[in-house]
């Protein structure tokens, strides 16, 4: 008799639901208030099953930060690769990350918790490094698209990419932690002025 395989979509999915459970407690209480129990107990699963996958509690923080910048990267590229204008790609983008109130603050929340992580572990920070390259690569191709198709003037596209991530994560800083109650759509709207000026013919 064979012994039996393991299933990886099965262990994938057990991998996945104990991720999600991490990001819901760090939502809720915060990185240094999230423990690997309250996320097995949220996650429904056993403790033997998430140290299999999560053997320390940096292990599991990894993780979740490791899936929160996947389904980043997954909307963001859908964005990218939709075959619109890049006028129409670079408005879609700004859709995308100044999505909503509800979830840019939990987004941001969460990443601002992350980033003092980032700051001082390196396999953090490497997570950190790769997401801002992807970020940076995805606007180069669009901006460069735009000057190409004459819709952008002519800019540097890497020093373009850099301003539109600067001016994304500084007014969604700024929203979050503003004491004016603004809504995010003001700074999206700022945010695409400012680019505008900047890209448009």
């Amino acid at each position: 008799m064979s012994p039996r395989r393991a299933d990886p979509k099965l262990a994938d999915r057990r991998k996945e639901a104990l991720e999600r459970a991490g990001y819901a407690e760090i939502l809720e209480k915060g990185i240094q208030g999230t423990t690997l129990d309250s996320v097995v107990a949220r996650a429904g699963s056993s403790k033997g099953g998430a140290l299999y996958y999560f053997p320390t509690k940096e292990d599991l923080l990894y993780g979740v930060l490791e899936w929160l910048l996947k389904q980043l990267h997954r909307t963001l590229d859908e964005v990218v690769h939709s075959g619109e204008p890049p006028r129409a790609r670079l408005a879609a983008e700004l859709e995308v990350l100044f999505h909503s109130t509800e979830i840019n603050r939990k987004l941001y929340l969460v990443l601002f918790d992350f980033a003092g992580l980032g700051a001082r572990i390196e396999r953090f920070q490497r997570l950190f490094v790769d997401f801002f390259e992807r970020c940076r690569r995805r606007d180069v191709d669009i901006v460069a698209d735009g000057i190409k198709q004459q819709q952008f003037r002519r800019v540097n596209p890497e020093e373009a990419a850099a301003t539109i991530r600067a001016l994304v994560d500084g007014y969604c800083f700024q929203w979050l932690l503003g004491a004016e109650n603004i809504p995010i759509e003001t700074y999206r709207d700022r945010c695409r002025a400012v680019l505008g000026a900047y890209l448009l013919r």
